[in-house]
Formats: structure tokens, sequence, C-alpha cells
């Protein structure tokens, strides 16, 4: 168990990508705060915070689940609060809570949904970090781990501009965050996963013929954070890195 011992923060848990790393960080031992808004079944896309927590403690791991709008600084702040109570410190937050919202070029696209999409990508990051700060400063040690995407650096689907851009936001935060804490002994990097089949890529796809043999499973982007959950700023900080080079492009 690489983790053991470890209290990792993971946002948007509740499905996808965020509920594969927290299962892939439970396994190797670490106790996982479980971070999402999601608390009841019934809406368009399954899964909820406590169902991945408890999926986690049937095989033995250890959860938290925590419900929280990463967009709130007095939520963001309260879950903090509930994680430092119950576990006593923060050794690694995956900044995973994102989205897109909708897609559309820049002519048509509402100014609400820009709001949105920076406030949940960018402003729910910031949060985050400044939240898990004290902790890990105090400690003399932490890993944040930022998911981030490929569209931040170049095209990638028609429509996908503003949430580029909110990405591309994430890569320079993450840079410039990693360099500011550096000496204090807390890693900073981003992670760009590449394709992850989620619930969330079904529904939008849904009836089209697909070749999934390319794509992840969301426990198969675990295994590179599980190593960058160890790192120091003096073996790894300050990168912008596709969790699908791992073992390859990187470390």
């Amino acid at each position: 168990m690489q983790l053991k011992g470890k209290v990792a923060v993971v946002t948007g848990a509740s499905r996808g990508i965020g509920k594969g790393i927290a299962a892939v960080f439970a396994r190797e031992g670490a106790s996982v705060v479980v971070v999402a808004r999601t608390e009841r079944t019934g809406g368009k896309l399954p899964g909820t915070i406590y169902e991945t927590a408890e999926q986690i403690m049937a095989r033995g791991g250890t959860a938290l689940a925590v419900r929280c709008d990463v967009t709130s600084e007095e939520e963001v702040a309260a879950m903090v609060r509930a994680t430092t109570e119950k576990f006593g410190r923060i050794d690694v937050l995956v900044n995973n809570a994102g989205g897109s919202f909708t897609y559309g070029k820049v002519a048509d696209y509402p100014a609400d949904r820009f709001d949105k999409v920076m406030a949940l990508n960018v402003r729910g990051a910031f949060l985050c970090c400044k939240a898990v700060l004290p902790a890990m400063t105090k400690q003399g040690s932490g890993v944040i781990v930022n998911i981030t995407s490929g569209a931040s650096q170049h095209f990638s689907v028609p429509g996908d501009t503003v949430y580029g851009m909110s990405k591309a936001a994430v890569d320079r935060f993450t840079i410039g965050l990693a360099n500011e804490v550096r000496k204090l002994g807390i890693v900073v990097v981003g992670v760009q996963p590449g394709m992850v089949r989620t619930e969330g890529i079904d529904l939008v796809l849904k009836g089209k013929e697909m070749d999934w043999s390319k794509w992840q499973t969301p426990e198969e982007v675990g295994p590179p954070l599980v190593w960058l959950a160890q790192q120091t700023p003096q073996t790894f900080t300050a990168r912008i890195v596709r969790s699908t080079d791992f073992g390859t492009l990187w470390p």
C-alpha cells in the first residue's frame, strides 16, 4: 500500500474520473475524503458521494463523504474543517471537479454559461488550493493535483473554446502556485487525463457507434496520481503532464 497513512481529498468524486481516483487511492491505503455536490440519486447521471464512500468502505478502505460546492468559499472551508477534524491532516488534494456545461461558438455562447464554467473550473480549483494550504504548510508537506485538459493547449472539439480557456487558466495557476509553495514542501502539478469513458461521456455519445478501445476507464487515471502523491518539490513539481504518458515521457 503506497499511500498508507495519507489523507487525500478528491473533488468531483461522486462519479467519473474523481470516483476512479478515489477508489485507487483507497486501494493504496489512503483515507479518502469524497467531495462533490451530488447527495441523491435520480439525476441525469448516476452516482453520489455516499455511494462512492460506501463502495470504498465495502472493500475495506477508509472514506468520508462531504457534500461541497467548490465554487462556494464557505462550503470549501467547511469541507477542509471536516477533513482535519476527522483525520488531523491533508496530504493530497485532487482538484477534479469541473465541466463544460455546454459547447458553442464564442459568438453564440451565453455569458451566464461562461461564468459557470469559469466558476467551476477556475474559481473551484483556486478556492480548494487556498483552503488546504494552511494545513499543508503546517505539515511542511503536501501534494496538489489539478486535473486539466489537452483542450487548454489545442483545439479539441468544435465549440470547446471557453472550456479550453478555463483549463488554460488552471494550467497557469498550477505553475504559478507550484513556484509559490515550493519552499514550503508542497508539490503542485497538473494532469491531463486524455480520453476517459465516464458516465457523462456515455450520456453525450448515447446512440453513437464508438471504438472504445483507446479510451481509458476512470480507474486507469489513478496509478499516475498515486506516484505523484508520493513526491516532494525536490523530485517533481510545477509540471503539466498527461496521465497516459506516465512511465514513458515522465517522470
